[in-house]
């Protein structure tokens, strides 16, 4: 048997292949080519529940595979979200759940329809409205965009019984260099004007001259449809083919826009509010579903052949995101890890909110949490876990492991 430090090793040295490898078993490519082409088509909880394929590849991206049966429990979590601190999923202690309804949100982003005509008195009628969507937090009154700072986001507009157009908009340094005066200071006309920018961008084909934003009296951002008349190449109404005209109104019930955040551009970005929450909907999320799933399946294979392995995975997935004592205790995996490394008994008797208090400074005086902001560091506590579960649990595959035993006096 291999000892957990050189299984460790070989997989996190190649992580990059590993997954990939992972990723074209005939099972999981299956499995993930199935989630890729329908999640986009759920739009409500029940949807997406009543799909056992989408809800049981979720689950298993989220860590969650054991809960799967679970499912009155997981609409709760679901239909409450994780805005409100009183919601479910935000009163239990696993912030997988969290995760799990921030991630799952079907109702994420925000919609504004148009008006028809409505008929007032018998001598006026009130004409259609054109749909005006105001998000719903007020943009600060500058953002830094110097560093890594990035809000992503789509907006669309349904023009038609049968025709919708969207826009992909992107404000980050590469948007702003050269047009602002002080990237540390980006007002809010400046990301006003960005957008519509970007709007006027994306062409015929996309939403020019059919949404215009602007901001309201309190500073948030507001975008609302337009008139849209091409009247073809010749310019005149009237015509077929190359001359025919394309007339949409900024009004009537068909007549929609939308605000759908989006995943960012890269790896490195950190999300912005620009008043729309900074969660991405489900379908914008693929990628990050996926890569979470082909994680957990390569942990979950690890932790067959041997726990140690799956423990020290797992840890250099979380320690990212660690920044106290509390997010330790409130994971029994990463419990048992740094217990492992730091030489701490098992938390059985920490079980009142004194004893759990001594419990993370305790921890939090042993381990340099902000150290785990660098990966040479992640991997290298990583990996005197694994060299210390083989000299407790793994003496037998390397006899150099068994100079590290506590039998070895």
């Amino acid at each position: 048997m291999t000892s957990t430090l050189t299984s460790y090793m070989l997989l996190s040295r190649n992580l990059a292949t590993s997954l990939q490898r992972k990723g074209n078993e005939p099972i999981v490519a299956r499995e993930t080519a199935y989630y890729q082409a329908n999640i986009g088509k759920v739009k409500s909880i029940d949807d997406f529940m009543g799909d056992q394929r989408l809800y049981s590849y979720a689950m298993k991206a989220f860590g969650l595979e054991d809960m799967t049966y679970a499912k009155a429990f997981m609409r709760k979590v679901l239909t409450e979200g994780a805005s409100d601190s009183t919601a479910f999923a935000n009163r239990l202690a696993d912030d997988r759940y969290v995760a799990f309804a921030k991630a799952f949100d079907f109702a994420a982003g925000a919609t504004a329809q148009g008006t028809d005509p409505t008929m007032v008195t018998e001598d006026y009628v009130l004409p259609a409205a054109s749909a005006k969507l105001t998000l719903s937090t007020a943009l600060a009154a500058s953002y830094d965009f110097s560093g890594t700072n990035e809000a992503s986001f789509t907006v669309s507009s349904q023009l038609d019984a049968t025709t919708t157009k969207s826009a992909a908009i992107v404000l980050n340094k590469a948007t702003f260099s050269g047009k602002v005066v002080d990237l540390t200071k980006v007002s809010q006309a400046d990301i006003a004007a960005a957008i519509n920018a970007q709007i006027d961008a994306s062409g015929a084909d996309g939403l020019a001259g059919k949404v215009q934003v602007g901001l309201t009296a309190n500073g948030s951002l507001g975008f609302e449809t337009t008139d849209y008349a091409d009247l073809g190449l010749d310019g005149e109404q009237g015509g077929t083919g190359v001359n025919a005209d394309t007339i949409y109104f900024a009004g009537g019930t068909n007549r929609t826009v939308t605000v759908n955040n989006a995943a960012l551009s890269a790896p490195g970005q950190t999300a912005v509010d620009i008043g729309n929450g900074t969660d991405p909907s489900p379908s914008a999320n693929v990628k990050g579903v996926v890569d979470a799933y082909l994680q957990q399946s390569l942990e979950g294979d690890a932790g067959a052949e041997d726990t140690g392995v799956r423990l020290a995975l797992y840890f250099a997935r979380k320690a990212p995101t660690l920044r106290s004592g509390y997010d330790i205790l409130g994971d029994p995996a990463l419990t048992q890890v740094i217990n492992t490394v730091i030489g701490l008994p098992a938390t059985s008797s920490a079980t009142t909110s004194d004893a759990l208090a001594v419990r993370a400074s305790l921890i939090a005086s042993k381990v340099d949490f902000a150290s785990f902001n660098d990966p040479a560091k992640v991997e290298a506590f990583a990996r005197r876990f694994a060299a210390i579960w083989d000299a407790q649990n793994n003496t037998a595959t390397d006899p150099i492991l068994a100079l590290f035993s506590n039998d070895q006096a």
